[in-house]
C-alpha cells in the first residue's frame, strides 16, 4: 500500500483506538483515576472559511475556500505529549483559477507529533515539537505522489512576546527546506474576548523558491538563492461562546518580498500568481 494511502486509512482508526483506549482505562479505574486519565486526553476541531489559500510563502488558490481540522493529543507528563491530526481544504468557487483546481478536498494532510514543554522559570516555557507530516493533493495534483515532511518547531512562551520558529523539511515527493520565523502576542480584552497578533517571515532554500514560484526569470538556469521569501502580519479575534466552543475572525496581510520571486510571479499567467494579498476569514473552534 502506498505511504499516503496507508496514512489515509490508518490515521482515523488510530485516533479511534486512542479514544477507545482512554475510555477503557477510565471505565476500569476508580472515579478519581478515571478523571485523571480523561484529563490527559485533549481533542480539538476547527472549521473556517477564508478568502484565499496561502501556504509556504505563496498564494496557492485565490478563490474562497473552507478548511477543517481535527487534533487528538495525550498529555504524558512528566514525559511530554503525543498526538495526531488531520486537515483538509476545499475550494468554494469554480471560477478564476487554473484548470488543475477542483472544488472538494483539494488537499488532505495528516500528521503525528510528540513534544515537550520545559518550564525553566515562572511563566517561561520552552515548547519543542517534532512531527511527521503527509501532504496529499487529490484535487490540485491527483496523480502526484504524497509529499512527506519532517517538521520541527520551538516557541519560548512567556508573559511578554513569544518568539518561535518552524522548520519544514520535505523528504519524499519533493525536497526542500522552509522556515517560518516570527513573534506572537496575545491580549485578554474581556473574560470571553482575546486578540492575538503575529508577525512572521517565511524563508526557503533554492529548491523551495522554485517549487513555489517557478523558474527564476533573472537567472539563466532558473535557479534562486536561499533567503527570505515573504513577510506576514496576522490579527485574530477569538470569542468564547462556552467553555468548549469559540468563534473567531482574522485578517492576514501577505507580501512576497524576494525580488526574483516577484518577477517570477509577474511573468506567470496563472491566476493564483499573486505577490501581495489581504486575506480574511471566520470560523469556529470546538475543544475538550
Amino acid at each position: 500500500m502506498p505511504a499516503g494511502e496507508s496514512c489515509r486509512t490508518s490515521f482515523p482508526f488510530a485516533a479511534c483506538a486512542l479514544c477507545a483506549a482512554a475510555l477503557s482505562v477510565a471505565s476500569a479505574a476508580d472515579g478519581g483515576a478515571a478523571q485523571t486519565a480523561l484529563a490527559r486526553i485533549h481533542a480539538k476541531a476547527e472549521a473556517d472559511v477564508e478568502t484565499a489559500y496561502w501556504a509556504r510563502g505563496a498564494i496557492v488558490d485565490k478563490r474562497p475556500f473552507s478548511a477543517q481540522s481535527a487534533d487528538l493529543s495525550a498529555d504524558l507528563a512528566p514525559f511530554g505529549y503525543v498526538g495526531g491530526y488531520a486537515w483538509s481544504v476545499s475550494s468554494m468557487s469554480r471560477s478564476g483559477q487554473s484548470a488543475a483546481r477542483r472544488n472538494a478536498y483539494n488537499e488532505v494532510d495528516y500528521g503525528v507529533y510528540c513534544g515537550y514543554a520545559l518550564e525553566f522559570a515562572e511563566g517561561w516555557t520552552l515548547d519543542s515539537t517534532i512531527a511527521k507530516k503527509w501532504v496529499t493533493l487529490p484535487g490540485y495534483r491527483p496523480h502526484a505522489h504524497t509529499i512527506s515532511e519532517w517538521n520541527f518547531s520551538q516557541a519560548l512562551r512567556n508573559p511578554f512576546v513569544t518568539p518561535y520558529y518552524l522548520l519544514r523539511r520535505a523528504v519524499d515527493g519533493q525536497e526542500w527546506c522552509y522556515w517560518d520565523v516570527g513573534l506572537e502576542r496575545g491580549w485578554t480584552l474581556t473574560d470571553r474576548l482575546t486578540l492575538t497578533a503575529r508577525v512572521f517571515g517565511e524563508l526557503g532554500d533554492a529548491r523551495h523558491f522554485r517549487a513555489q514560484y517557478g523558474a527564476n526569470p533573472n537567472a539563466a538556469d532558473g535557479a534562486y538563492s536561499h533567503g527570505l521569501m515573504a513577510l506576514n502580519l496576522l490579527l485574530r479575534l477569538d470569542y468564547a461562546v462556552t467553555d468548549n466552543l469559540s468563534v473567531f475572525a482574522f485578517v492576514h496581510q501577505f507580501d512576497v518580498v524576494a525580488s526574483d520571486a516577484r518577477d517570477a510571479l509577474d511573468a506567470s499567467s496563472a491566476p493564483e500568481s499573486v505577490k501581495d494579498l489581504t486575506i480574511g476569514g471566520v470560523g469556529l473552534t470546538l475543544k475538550f
